[in-house]
């Protein structure tokens, strides 16, 4: 928790009906957002904390998919809606030093929020771009056939086919994927085939290693070491 003011964002929310002018700020201390062409920017998941009447202003704008700004450390100024049938989870945080409970809200998009829709739209939003994360979630997502080992070649597929890309984070470092279940299945054929992946010689179970959710959400743990394929 060292110095985590530094690497918070905010979120904020201004609006004139009449000759009346309502506005209102928060820290943010995750967001994951998107440009699509031709469309606004589009906000995936945001985790915002403050007092009541924050959390419960919040809450109604994303319900009526109201537009907001966000911005913070690595983050330029975004103007951003979190869409159609977005989700919003409260809860609250009890600090020590304060005998009120601190509020705080998760907003998830519907996108972001359904996994079975990868299959039919080909786009999968992720929250980390590391190696084995990625691989174990699509995998995971689409029932491939797959093995922890294959990591590394399958990013380095998606990135050759163009078919990974950064996307906005605060917090973490999300990514879109791109791509079918057949493409998929088509590139592991093709590797296995050429060699460049092997089969387990022995039948049983994969043993994946977790993920600690640190490991997600700390920006310093997200870097790939220099072995490790770019997203670029």
């Amino acid at each position: 928790m060292k110095n985590a003011h530094l690497r918070l964002g905010k979120m904020s929310f201004s609006k004139q009906v009449g000759k009346s002018l309502t506005s209102f700020s928060m820290y943010m201390d995750r967001f994951i957002g998107e440009r699509v062409s031709n469309e606004s920017p589009q906000a995936h998941l945001i985790s915002v904390f403050g007092g009541d009447a924050q959390i419960a202003a919040a809450n109604a704008i994303i319900s009526e998919q109201e537009r907001f700004t966000v911005e913070g450390p690595g983050l330029a100024p975004l103007n951003v809606t979190m869409g159609k049938d977005a989700r919003c989870y409260r809860a609250s945080i009890q600090l020590s030093a304060s005998k009120r409970p601190l509020r705080h809200l998760i907003a998830v998009s519907q996108e972001f929020g359904a996994e079975v829709n990868s299959e039919t739209s080909g786009r999968t939003l992720l929250a980390d771009s590391s190696p084995d994360y990625l691989w174990a979630s699509t995998a995971q997502m689409f029932g491939l056939p797959a093995v922890p080992e294959w990591a590394n070649w399958f990013y380095k597929r998606l990135d050759d086919n163009l078919a990974i890309s950064r996307i906005h984070g605060l917090g973490c470092c999300p990514v879109l994927v791109t791509g079918t279940k057949e493409e998929f299945l088509r590139w592991l054929s093709e590797g296995i085939r050429k060699g460049e992946i092997q089969l387990p010689e022995r039948n049983g179970p994969a043993v994946w290693p977790s993920t600690p959710l640190e490991r997600i959400l700390l920006p310093e743990a997200n870097v790939p070491d220099e072995e490790s394929p770019s997203a670029q």
